[in-house]
């Protein structure tokens, strides 16, 4: 920073009372890129040879010449620098990705040691601070996406090393020492990035590690779970969760059967706790990947399951309500019968509510699960648990229905005039809740007939205390007034109850 520019800032700060420091509204600095400082003193980037002009016994030690002079960072924050040296950066980088696609050659110990060196030098550094907001805030209509202005030369960098680490020539056992468990600490921090094009990068490069050495795979999972633990429960705000259920999703697909007690504690304690940040529906799509895999390997944890999204329900989140039902109604597709006995009843009062909804959506999501034939026969197989639990909210959402046919029989040339029903806000509500109301009626007519007379009876009784309690609101208010006009003798003539 130029000392002008010191002194400009410093004017600025003495001209703001100390006192109206904390109440002012502080600009956060915007970050567009990360910062990457090249050295004063770092050599030219110079023109060598080609692999094809070179004797193949010399192809070691040119490669290794290429990839150090690769470690040579550029200013891409002034687009005029040095811009021959960025442009042969870029082809040497293209070449060297071309070379390793190519040869059949061994690779030295020495190759790995400075391939690894270069990756570090080129894509290891601070992420910046977030300019864009996360969750429900972050709009991508108004907000500009976050883009790495190194770009040009990090992508070659990522696809050369993904080649390297790819190569059939690559031995695991050489590369250990240099691919450790600091290297894949770093490489999960830059998941960071709010630049979705370096997430991608990584989501694949983290990947073939994975593959490649079995002696990190354990220390790959539990970094990603503290990542997630730390992102629900501190931060709220970490950019690549959905890149890192995205590598998970592969991993929990080859789990071998029976399941773990190791993964079954990441299901439930990792897992299930990330359906609570606002920003779900930034990753909801590969979370609920993730459970279903679990789900298909053993469904006997669909109860846990179930029972854990009941405890992140949202109160007043109507859309990331939706969510939840769309993951809801995958699940079924997974449970058997005996395993909907031991949730129904949490299950389905949570369902009844939703029914109930206010939010249009809300209510036709939980209605249109009786157009899946798998859900139909679970719930008729249960009807006997499951129908006093959902029939007030259907029978009320399905009475403007249910009174047109009623009127019909009656009067068939009569129309229903639906606007003057009171339950009737939406036409499309009422009429999958007789849709579903009738797929009871005609499976199971007994069943039905039963709750419906005590549903009736119920409605009389809540009515009757109703006209009660108005009653005693009258008797209250007379007594009310009484006592304000001193009436001692009307006071004692009122029998309150």
């Amino acid at each position: 920073m130029s000392k002008l520019h010191t002194a400009h800032n410093s004017s600025e700060f003495d001209r703001i009372p100390k006192d109206d420091l904390d109440l002012k509204p502080r600009t956060p600095l915007r970050h567009s890129s990360s910062r990457f400082e090249p050295s004063g003193d770092q050599a030219t980037f110079e023109k060598l040879a080609t692999f094809d002009e070179v004797d193949p016994q010399y192809h070691v030690e040119l490669f290794l010449q290429k990839v150090d002079q690769c470690k040579i960072l550029f200013d891409f924050y002034d687009p005029s620098s040095d811009i021959e040296g960025k442009e042969l950066k870029r082809m040497t980088l293209q070449e060297l990705s071309a070379f390793i696609t190519a040869t059949k050659m061994t690779f030295t110990e020495e190759m790995y040691e400075h391939v690894v060196e270069m990756f570090k030098i080129n894509i290891f550094r601070p992420i910046p601070p977030p300019v864009n907001p996360v969750g429900d805030i972050y709009d991508p209509d108004e907000d500009e996406p976050v883009y790495e202005l190194a770009w040009p030369h990090m992508q070659i960098v990522y696809e050369f090393f993904l080649r390297f680490v790819e190569s059939a020539n690559f031995n695991n056992s050489v590369a250990k020492p240099y691919i450790d468990h600091k290297f894949v600490l770093t490489l999960l921090e830059l998941f960071d990035s709010e630049d979705n094009r370096e997430r991608d990068c990584l989501k694949t490069t983290l990947h073939r590690i994975y593959g490649k050495f079995l002696s990190l795979r354990s220390f790959i999972r539990k970094s990603i779970n503290n990542i997630f633990l730390t992102f629900v429960y501190e931060t709220g705000r970490f950019n690549g969760v959905s890149e890192l259920l995205e590598i998970l999703g592969s991993i929990i697909n080859g789990f071998a059967l029976p399941l773990k007690e190791e993964h079954k504690i990441f299901l439930f304690r990792v897992l299930i706790p990330l359906h609570k940040p606002r920003c779900l529906s930034l990753y909801h799509p590969q979370l609920a990947y993730c459970i279903l895999q679990f789900l298909e390997k053993d469904s006997s944890l669909a109860d846990e399951v179930i029972m854990g999204l009941l405890r992140y329900w949202p109160k007043i989140n109507s859309p990331k309500e939706l969510m939840f039902l769309n993951e809801i109604e995958d699940i079924f597709e997974t449970i058997s019968s005996q395993d909907l006995q031991h949730i129904e009843i949490p299950l389905f009062a949570q369902l009844a509510k939703c029914i109930s909804s206010p939010h249009f959506q809300v209510s036709e999501k939980v209605l249109c699960y009786f157009n899946n034939e798998f859900f139909v026969s679970l719930v008729t197989e249960n009807a006997e648990n499951i129908l006093p639990i959902i029939f007030p909210a259907l029978y009320q959402l399905a009475q403007p229905e249910l009174d047109l046919i009623e009127q019909q029989h009656q009067q068939p040339s009569n129309e229903f005039d639906y606007g003057d029903e009171p339950n009737n806000w939406n036409r499309t509500i009422a009429t999958l809740a007789y849709n579903a109301l009738k797929i009871f009626m005609d499976s199971n007519p007994i069943v039905y007939d039963r709750y419906c007379i005590l549903y009736e009876e119920q409605m009389k009784e809540e009515k009757s205390k109703k006209e009660m309690r108005a009653q005693h609101w009258l008797k209250l208010e007379d007594y009310v007034e009484k006592l304000k006009l001193g009436d001692d003798q009307g006071i004692n003539g009122v029998e309150i109850k």
